[in-house]
């Protein structure tokens, strides 16, 4: 499962669909530069069709209330099928999926703790990956999903060469 975090307009969301992304992730969290309205979302959310699945990511389960998305991403998530917990910690409790990303989505690499192994089958990985290096993190922590943003970015902006090359290695190293 590959997620591209932090698309921000319809054009991007449509690329990544055509390059082959899973998830596509919008941010609820108002004080990220990545950060889109419920109604934009919606918009965008509508235009793909179901043709991907989506994502709104916060903080909190509250930062995405309102979002009409297919699963929502927060510290607090709990056992609900749509819900991703987040966070850098281990996790405890019932979990559908745990995105682990110990730079809170700073983008920031970091090696994964030895426990992460034991959620493989549900566990996202995220910070700090890169086209150049999502490969061996797949082959190394064998993660059900990874998750990028900043790393498929130039000047803050998603860059589509980059995209492509990340979600290309991330597909290599799944097989």
């Amino acid at each position: 499962m590959i997620k591209i975090c932090g698309v921000k307009d319809l054009e991007t969301a449509e690329k990544c669909i055509e390059l082959g992304a899973d998830i596509i992730g919008f941010v609820a969290h108002r004080a990220s530069r990545r950060y889109l309205s419920a109604d934009d979302v919606k918009t965008i959310v509508n235009a793909v069709g179901g043709r991907v699945k989506t994502c709104a990511v916060g903080f909190t389960l509250a930062e995405c209330e309102g979002y009409e998305t297919d699963y929502v991403q927060a510290n607090d998530a709990n056992f609900a099928e749509n819900h991703i917990l987040s966070g850098h910690e281990r996790p405890s409790g019932t979990f559908r999926y745990f995105l682990f990303d110990k730079s809170s989505g700073k983008g920031e690499t970091c090696e994964y703790p030895e426990w992460t192994a034991e959620f493989s089958d549900r566990l996202i990985l995220a910070g700090g990956l890169t086209p150049e290096n999502v490969g061996d993190v797949i082959r190394r922590y064998r993660p059900f999903g990874v998750d990028v943003s900043s790393g498929v970015e130039t000047d803050g902006v998603k860059d589509m060469k980059k995209i492509a090359e990340f979600i290309k290695r991330a597909n290599e190293a799944f097989k």
